[in-house]
């Protein structure tokens, strides 16, 4: 794991992530993307357009999704959310620290949150 802004190559890095999502090569994206410290991890993920956040989320698991998740701005959680397939988001959410978890459910309205607990009781 290392800090991006502290490599030489930044721009290349970044590129060839960029590239990799871009031409659907999972593995390459995933071996670079997962060896970034996770700050640098979600300042990538933040600048992605919705196609290419999409493709994030095919590539990563809903765990190693959580890691970015937990650290995004509220604004952006909500985004992504419903950005997510409903299986995935759920996977993500009860994978997520009991305290990440209480902090995202705490932002959403009583009206989002009891929808969130019925799709997730309608899913099991």
């Amino acid at each position: 794991m290392f800090k991006l802004d502290q490599y030489k190559f930044k721009e290349e890095y970044t590129y060839y992530m960029l590239q990799a999502l871009k031409v659907g090569k999972k593995e390459a994206f995933r071996k670079d993307f997962l060896n970034l410290h996770p700050t640098d991890q979600m300042q990538f993920f933040i600048e992605l357009d919705e196609a290419r956040r999409s493709r994030v989320y095919a590539f990563l698991s809903p765990e190693e999704f959580g890691d970015i998740f937990g650290e995004l701005d509220p604004f952006i959680q909500k985004t992504c959310i419903a950005e997510l397939d409903r299986h995935y988001a759920i996977e993500m959410l009860s994978e997520l620290p009991s305290d990440d978890a209480a902090d995202f459910f705490g932002l959403l309205s009583d009206k989002e949150a009891r929808s969130r607990r019925d799709q997730a009781a309608a899913d099991v």
